[in-house]
């Protein structure tokens, strides 16, 4: 029942035909990502890689995966290269964005290899439920350990599509892929219909309860539409990498006072400034003292400061948020707890920094371990810093602690006018939808966009100006299935492929010894 078939495979006149197809596949789905935003390729451009994935022999079902990967995901972290080849020598960049590439493509692989194996198991209903159970828990599986690495996943092509974008109040970012992977799977399989027990309506009406349960159950959530907007000044600064790394920091400090103090002249009611990662650098060393110049203009324009800094504490560097308040000592911050690996974090960083002699230092920072809910003149916000976003388990923490809006602070001007900072922006969104809150991002370069609780996207700046934007932000919250459950989707597929793939080999195991015994297997143990 399953499809391949030796004699067949053998006997094929190109054996190649469906690498080929494979690689062609993984071009097409380059169209849903940026700048094209043709998300709906991505409900097809699948096919011809699981199509190969079933037919092929195991080997080379993971050169199939292997080679999708190989163009979607090169083009979609080609953007890493404003920073490898500028910062490292250039065999040594060069290495690294292959090797980056192979290991993303690696999880491709690993997937059509296990949908290989499953599909041989000779159950028209598992394939179809393997394959995209298999694909969310690959991509689960990146995204967790020291290597996590979340940027392309297929679900994130969905951003723009509102409606579908709403499931993930229900399944979280996970019953996005899902879906889109079920559907192509019932595509695949649709000829193996009329096999005797193949058992493939069934698996047609669970991904119709799926889709009208994440379509449907958001409206019945309880949305709580907040006391009042939050008016704030978003700063975009625009600050080259060399101010912030090398030298003009007390530059970058007064370009963003003075663009805080035009926000008022244009806004005189605004409560709240925010500014993106890493503006400044501190020592709090015990004092928990915000810098001067930050206090003086706080107390001169009688407005909150929300800002990102390099945060020096007990020898530990931190990358950090911290409020000041107008009149007020009080010091709070948040710690980022996500690093991104390779850059913020790395086993060995001194020896690592000794060998590569570079002016930037890797590795340096020490992860925060706290959520830090912010108030606001009575309304709690919480803040995520940069890489932190692509990460849902995370940022839901936030909200099921009471925030009724998150920020996202970061510097991507890494990137110049990249696809990076678009793949970054829209992953907002699906953090908004999931955690029914209002989500802003706030980006030192831009993209500085700003989504509402359902992820409908409200405004955003463009790449690499100098601007401010004075809003008043919505406070409405809804309440979610995936705030409350976290990562429950995943899990419980999961779950279940173990558990169905355990009775369809007992099963065979004794329809095996009934037929060495001479009798028939009924109909119902088939």
């Amino acid at each position: 029942m399953h499809f391949y078939d030796k004699q067949v495979y053998h006997n094929r006149p190109d054996k190649n035909s469906y690498l080929i197809s494979s690689f062609l596949s993984g071009l097409l789905l380059i169209g849903a990502y940026p700048p094209f935003e043709q998300g709906y390729l991505a409900w097809f451009a699948l096919l011809p890689m699981l199509n190969a994935s079933l037919r092929e022999t195991p080997l080379r079902s993971f050169w199939v995966g292997l080679l999708f990967g190989l163009p979607v995901n090169l083009y979609l972290n080609y953007y890493l290269s404003h920073v490898l080849f500028l910062y490292l020598p250039f065999p040594l960049a060069l290495a690294l964005m292959i090797a980056l590439v192979l290991y993303i493509s690696f999880f491709n692989g690993l997937f059509s290899l296990a949908a290989n194996m499953t599909n041989r198991y000779g159950k028209v209903w598992l394939t179809a439920l393997a394959l995209p159970t298999l694909w969310i828990l690959v991509e689960y599986l990146r995204s967790a350990g020291f290597l996590a690495y979340n940027v392309g996943y297929l679900g994130y092509s969905q951003w723009n599509y509102q409606t579908i974008l709403n499931m993930t109040a229900v399944y979280g970012y996970w019953g996005l892929p899902f879906i889109i992977v079920l559907f192509q799977s019932l595509l695949i399989l649709y000829p193996k219909r009329k096999i005797p027990q193949a058992n493939y309506y069934p698996v047609v009406m669970v991904s119709i309860i799926l889709i009208s349960c994440g379509l449907t159950l958001p409206s019945t959530f309880t949305v709580d539409k907040g006391d009042s907007p939050l008016a704030a000044a978003l700063v975009q600064g625009n600050s080259s990498q060399e101010e912030i790394i090398e030298r003009g920091r007390e530059t970058v400090v007064q370009r963003y006072i003075s663009l805080t103090e035009a926000a008022l002249d244009e806004a005189p009611d605004i409560e709240l400034s925010v500014w993106p990662e890493t503006v400044l650098e501190m020592q709090i060393n015990g004092n928990g003292e915000h810098p001067e110049p930050l206090h003086e203009m706080a107390d001169n324009l009688g407005v909150l400061l929300l800002y990102g800094a390099r945060i020096y504490e007990e020898g530990n560097l931190y990358n950090g948020v911290s409020l000041v308040r107008p009149g007020s000592g009080k010091f709070s911050t948040y710690y980022k707890h996500r690093l991104v690996p390779f850059v913020e974090y790395f086993p060995f960083e001194k020896l690592l920094n000794r060998i590569l002699d570079l002016d930037l230092l890797l590795g340096r920072y020490t992860a925060g371990e706290d959520i830090t809910i912010f108030n606001i003149n009575g309304t709690p916000v919480g803040t995520v810093i940069c890489f932190e976003s692509y990460f849902g388990n995370h940022t839901r923490h936030f909200s099921a602690a009471g925030s009724r809006h998150l920020f996202v602070l970061t510097n991507d001007n890494w990137f110049g006018k990249s696809i990076g900072l678009d793949l970054h922006a829209q992953a907002a969104a699906v953090r908004a939808a999931e955690m029914g809150i209002g989500v802003t991002q706030v980006a030192n370069s831009g993209i500085t966009i700003s989504f509402d609780y359902c992820g409908k996207e409200l405004f955003r700046s463009e790449k690499q100006e100098e601007t401010i934007i004075t809003t008043r932000l919505d406070t409405t919250r809804r309440d979610t299935l995936y705030t409350r459950y976290g990562d429950y989707f995943p899990a419980f597929w999961a779950f279940f492929l173990a558990a169905a793939m355990t009775a369809v080999k007992l099963n065979g195991n004794k329809e095996s010894r009934l037929k060495k015994e001479g009798h028939p297997p009924r109909e119902s143990d088939r």
